[in-house]
């Protein structure tokens, strides 16, 4: 069983994850709003590419927060175990 600090962080992990999924669907349904019945012409075009580059570096950056997250529960297993035995 882990110790309440683990515990702790492990269900924290899984709120930031939680969160971060619910932002991920977010941003995948904004694409379906695109079309012609929202808007036309090259403007929207601009804005339609500038919009999926921003995804983009939303997504990876989320990502990377989802990615991070067994590192970091790992590295605080390791020093509540060296704390442990000093």
């Amino acid at each position: 069983m882990p110790s309440p600090e683990i515990a702790e962080c492990q269900a924290d992990m899984a709120a930031a994850a939680a969160a971060v999924h619910e932002v991920l669907d977010a941003l995948g349904a904004v694409p379906g709003m695109f079309g012609d019945a929202t808007w036309k012409g090259p403007a929207a075009d601009r804005w339609a590419a500038d919009w999926n580059a921003r995804k983009s570096q939303l997504t990876a950056l989320l990502q990377a927060v989802l990615s991070e997250q067994p590192r970091l529960v790992a590295r605080l297993e390791e020093a509540t175990r060296r704390r442990a035995v000093l």
